[in-house]
C-alpha cells in the first residue's frame, strides 16, 4: 500500500504539472505568434491575430476550469 500512495502522490503532481505546462505553452505561443507578425508587417497584420489569441484565451480558461472541477470532484470523492 505504500507503494500506490507514493504513486497517488506522483499522478496528482502530475495533473498540477499538466495545467500548468498547458496554460504556459498556450499563452507563449501566442506571445511568440504575435510577436512574429508584428515583426514582419508593424501594423494590419498582427489585428487579426489578437483577436485570436483572445478566443484561444476564452477557451483555454474554459477548459482549464473545468479540469480543475473534475480533479477536485474526484479528489472530493
Amino acid at each position: 500500500t505504500f507503494a500506490v500512495g507514493i504513486i497517488e502522490i506522483v499522478g496528482e503532481g502530475a495533473k498540477i504539472a499538466s495545467l500548468s505546462l498547458r496554460l504556459f505553452g498556450n499563452v507563449f505561443a501566442g506571445e511568440v505568434l504575435l510577436a512574429s507578425m508584428t515583426a514582419m508587417i508593424a501594423y494590419l497584420v498582427p489585428i487579426p491575430f489578437l483577436f485570436l489569441e483572445v478566443f484561444v484565451g476564452i477557451i483555454q480558461a474554459f477548459i482549464f476550469s473545468i479540469l480543475t472541477v473534475v480533479y477536485f470532484t474526484i479528489a472530493a470523492q
